[in-house]
């Protein structure tokens, strides 16, 4: 009788375990039966318990979505790239047509950088950077969304005003410098520190054209900080102090020293994008005025370029979802600042080359925005009316019992 091992997640069948693992890490399937330690995928989630018990030191949580299988250890070695190929199509939302080696796209996958996201675009043809040209926000837009600006560094008693002194444009274009890029892709981690304010605890940047990774560093604090926010940022004061000791890693002293690095790599001609860019520009005191917004070109994409004020926002997550079915940011795991700036730059890549299908999500988007806004605006004039009603029958009942005292002392 033939053996038949089947996807726990889209119920695929498979004549061998080999072609379910193959498929499981290039679709990021199985998560929950599947050993990050030895990349091996169980029938069940009793067996991966039992295996993992074999491991000594703690499994950490399950996270291989969009695991690159071209860097997978030895374990796969034997598997050819047609036979890959059968397995794992290629993510629906990538534009191959503006891949830097867009006639061949087997040597296209197997240059991507080795950062394990499978969903992730190779490297990018120019002709995506005149598109990415178009998507600039102009100065009013930076002014609306709070975009960092140079200012004259004199003492005020606005606390924001005196952060935004410290603020830097960008390195003046130098032809003697090779080392710039012409378009990065910034994600920060950030943590809070005792005065209220935040600081900067990680800092990933990705090559928008290439998909290299740029930087990707832990961040000392200057202040002294109040709260990790280790949930979301990943990161504790053992955890970053075990990286100083480590002399493979490099801990950067500060954001005055994590901006520098970002200086050596950029000039006044290179483009800064993000996903609500002014935070991650804020934290690294950076004036830049060549910037793309994933987060303002999903929310144009629903109102309108002239809305000055947007309704609302999509996160990094949703938008991601909603527009190209990538499922980043897991339940339970702490934020990934390089897989957001990686997210990042998929994002703006299907923004830019389908425009089409982003007009026709945004109109839909903005159906449910108004369902949604209706449906809350009855709610709350509901709970109005009720406690009118509430605050009526009291009112009542206080003046009813005011008569019945008044009449009894008449009576007395």
């Amino acid at each position: 009788m033939e053996s038949r091992f089947q996807c726990s997640d889209c119920a695929r069948i498979f004549t061998s375990r080999r072609n379910r693992t193959i498929h499981a890490f290039g679709a990021g399937h199985m998560n929950d039966h599947t050993c990050v330690d030895c990349h091996t995928v169980f029938d069940t989630q009793k067996a991966l318990k039992r295996h993992q018990n074999l491991h000594k030191k703690p499994h950490p949580e399950n996270s291989m979505a969009g695991f690159n299988t071209d860097n997978l250890p030895g374990k796969l070695g034997w598997c050819s790239y047609e036979e890959i190929s059968e397995l794992i199509p290629l993510p629906v939302h990538f534009s191959t047509e503006y891949w830097l080696e867009s006639k061949d796209l087997k040597a296209a996958l197997q240059k991507r950088p080795n950062h394990g996201y499978q969903w992730a675009s190779p490297a990018l043809s120019n002709d995506i950077y005149r598109l990415l040209e178009s998507e600039l926000l102009d100065s009013r837009r930076r002014e609306l969304e709070y975009f960092p600006s140079v200012l004259e560094a004199r003492p005020s008693a606005n606390k924001q005003q005196n952060a935004s002194a410290s603020n830097r444009p960008l390195p003046s274009a130098s032809p003697q410098n090779d080392k710039t890029c012409n378009a990065l892709v910034i994600d920060c981690e950030m943590v809070g520190l005792e005065d209220g304010s935040s600081d900067l605890v990680r800092l990933s940047v990705v090559d928008f054209l290439t998909g290299n990774i740029v930087i990707d560093n832990l961040v000392q604090p200057i202040g002294r900080v109040k709260d990790w926010r280790s949930r979301v940022s990943g990161v504790d004061h053992a955890i970053l102090q075990a990286a100083k000791k480590d002399p493979k890693t490099t801990v950067l002293q500060g954001w005055p020293e994590a901006r520098q690095k970002l200086f050596d790599i950029a000039d006044a001609n290179t483009i800064l994008l993000g996903h609500a860019l002014p935070n991650d520009l804020k934290i690294l005191r950076i004036a830049a005025d060549r910037v793309v917004d994933s987060q303002i070109i999903t929310a144009q994409a629903v109102f309108g370029k002239s809305n000055a004020k947007f309704l609302r926002s999509w996160g990094l997550k949703s938008g991601c979802k909603e527009l190209m079915s990538i499922a980043i940011q897991q339940p339970r795991v702490a934020h990934d600042p390089l897989e957001d700036a990686l997210a990042t730059r998929e994002l703006i890549i299907w923004c830019l080359t389908h425009p089409k299908e982003l007009l026709e999500w945004g109109t839909k988007a903005k159906i449910e925005h108004e369902k949604s806004d209706l449906a809350m605006r009855e709610k709350q004039r509901a709970e109005a009316l009720k406690k009118a009603e509430e605050k009526k029958k009291l009112e009542d009942a206080a003046a009813k019992v005011g008569e019945t005292s008044g009449m009894a002392m008449q009576e007395w």
